[in-house]
């Protein structure tokens, strides 16, 4: 279909809940309008929709709220997010980052190239670090804002918050010459991590915070790497974040995952966000008896570059696979919605989520697919 045939089936449909009370009765095991939807980190897609750059988004709050205004506006998403990203952790403690104007930042120079600077590594405060205090500075500013609007959190896992303070090749050797090194360095991270969350929450009240770990998949670590070096670390962040927070942390892992479904289950998550290189059918399977599971239509084949009608039978395809979840599923994109995202696609996921997931119920499939 084109976008005018797009619009005019989307005038004809209607949504009786937001997305806070959607959520909020579908955990509940109530029968709600439209199954659960979201696409993962879509900000800065949603920026360059909406023609501002990155650099304008992460750095001016009242463009972060426009965007926000305008996103709900138009595309009836909602919610804030003021959280760490992948290297962010890294940049505090001196990494050097690689900022472009408009487009996704990258480690220039990573800051512990030997390990001799460890032990003079102290964990950054928010209230008092370059790269971290302009955060809390920017949530208490879209609070101000968005006053009744929820705001959420999220953090980078070990091993990825460990790559941007050294080199990802540099931490593959550690996991055979520096062992016990490495151990301590991602126990660091944790610590880091944790301390964001103690500031967030003292901030801004308990908080829903996510974990973001790609660097943990099983694209780079081995089955045996995983075991040793990420799994103690991540059930520690868990741990700690549920603690915090009150609330169990949901995790998304970009990449191959399946030798470590077994690991996921037995963690004390609330939601597993699977990439779109998994089969969403066979992670069901696995571990839909124990978490919420979230993905995972394709964010850069169908999403950026491929067409309406690709895009709402890639999300059909996905609901008929994990609809009926026992614990739950949520709609997404298998990773972060990237820049380039057509407008027309973000509206033909939205019309797709509320045609195929119309009356969805907790471990059963939505009407609209039936």
């Amino acid at each position: 279909m084109d976008y005018i045939e797009l619009r005019h089936l989307m005038e004809e449909q209607k949504e009786e809940m937001t997305p806070s009370e959607r959520m909020k009765a579908y955990m509940a095991g109530e029968e709600v309008d439209v199954l659960p939807y979201g696409l993962l980190g879509d900000e800065p897609a949603m920026a360059d929709i909406f023609g501002f750059t990155t650099s304008q988004l992460d750095n001016d709050p009242e463009i972060a709220a426009e965007i926000i205004r305008r996103k709900k506006a138009e595309f009836g998403m909602e919610g804030i997010g003021v959280g760490l990203g992948l290297r962010t952790i890294g940049a505090a403690l001196g990494s050097e980052l690689s900022i472009p104007e408009h487009g996704i930042d990258h480690i220039a120079s990573h800051v512990l190239t030997d390990y001799g600077k460890l032990e003079k590594m102290e964990i950054p405060d928010p209230y008092h670090n370059p790269v971290l205090t302009p955060l809390i500075e920017r949530g208490r500013r879209l609070k101000e804002i968005f006053p009744d609007t929820s705001i959420g959190t999220s953090v980078a896992g070990p091993v990825s918050t460990a790559a941007a303070i050294r080199p990802v090749e540099g931490l593959l050797r550690d996991t055979r010459k520096n062992p016990e090194l490495l151990k301590r360095l991602l126990d660091f991270t944790v610590d880091c991590s944790l301390k964001w969350l103690e500031v967030f929450c003292n901030e801004f009240g308990p908080s829903p915070a996510m974990i973001s770990d790609p660097v943990t998949c099983m694209d780079i670590l081995s089955k045996k790497q995983f075991d040793e070096f990420s799994i103690p670390y991540l059930n520690r962040l868990v741990e700690g974040m549920e603690k915090i927070t009150g609330m169990k942390p949901s995790i998304h892992i970009c990449g191959k995952t399946k030798p470590i479904w077994g690991n996921l289950g037995d963690m004390d998550i609330a939601a597993f966000s699977v990439d779109n290189c998994e089969d969403i059918k066979e992670t069901r399977e696995v571990l839909g008896n124990k978490v919420m599971l979230i993905g995972n239509v394709p964010p850069v084949d169908v999403m950026k570059e491929g067409t309406i009608d690709e895009v709402v039978a890639a999300c059909k395809e996905c609901i008929k696979k994990c609809a009926d979840s026992p614990k739950g599923y949520q709609l997404g994109t298998g990773c972060q919605v990237p820049i380039g995202t057509p407008r027309e696609n973000v509206d033909a996921f939205i019309y797709a989520a509320r045609k195929y997931g119309r009356g969805a119920k907790i471990g059963r499939m939505p009407k609209g697919i039936e």
